[in-house]
């Protein structure tokens, strides 16, 4: 019985090592790539080609994900930018009961990473804004 605890703790550690290594930045990867460049036989070499390709591959990732980061602060640039556009004017937005409350946008808000007009000394989120009338 005892065994079979001991197993299936093993079992959990096993998953939980192989999750973490599983996502590997730029860094990492040449890293192992190294390590396996110095400890291959060197009467059986693997084949460089390889490893540059998924070099490349690493790259190429990590350029996609600078690209989707940019990508989001230009989004998040472009909703600031709309909700300080409508300071001054006549909007309805939905309250949280589904009743629609019409005012003038006296101010914006943005806290942790949530944008929010001021009407009437109340705020609510830019996402409930279902009309601008002014």
């Amino acid at each position: 019985m005892s065994v079979s605890s001991v197993s299936a703790e093993s079992s959990t550690q096993t998953q939980t090592s192989s999750f973490s290594t599983s996502i590997l930045d730029k860094d990492s990867f040449l890293k192992l790539m190294v390590a396996q460049l110095v400890n291959q036989d060197p009467f059986n070499t693997q084949d460089s080609g390889e490893f540059l390709a998924q070099l490349a591959q690493v790259t190429q990732l990590e350029q996609m994900i600078n690209l989707n980061d940019k990508i989001n602060n230009l989004v998040q640039s472009q909703v600031y930018t709309q909700a300080v556009s409508l300071v001054g004017h006549q909007v309805k937005v939905q309250d949280a009961n589904g009743e629609e409350v019409e005012g003038s946008v006296s101010k914006v808000t943005f806290q942790n990473s949530e944008v929010g007009v001021v009407i009437d000394g109340t705020s609510y989120l830019l996402s409930d804004v279902v009309e601008v009338t002014d």
